[in-house]
């Protein structure tokens, strides 16, 4: 009969064990993934800085197109209106909808 109870607390531990294994694995993976696509979310962000950046500096030398820093922006300006574009996408729109008296 002793063997029987040791053998089963040994099952218990290693029981326990393999679910608090489990569960690190499961958390780690959840932690990892969030790290991931935090980091892809700032690089984005960062990209659109960049090209903001760059369209200011544009904008002070006034050229319609700019490239520095390895983006390059195309900007197309109204008496009304200031689009700024990156790659084909419109990164900003500024448009005066009252003149002010």
């Amino acid at each position: 009969m002793d063997n029987i109870k040791k053998q089963q607390v040994r099952a218990y531990i290693l029981l326990e064990s393999i679910i608090a294994m489990a569960l690190l694995a499961v958390l780690s993976s959840i932690v990892v993934t969030e790290v991931s696509v935090n980091r892809a979310q700032v690089a984005r962000q960062n990209h659109v800085i960049e090209a903001l950046n760059v369209g200011v500096m544009a904008f002070d030398s006034k050229q319609s197109t700019l490239h520095e820093n390895g983006v390059s922006v195309t900007m197309i300006r109204t008496e009304k209106m200031v689009v700024l574009e990156n790659s084909g996408q419109e990164v900003l729109r500024l448009e005066i909808l009252q003149e002010m008296p």
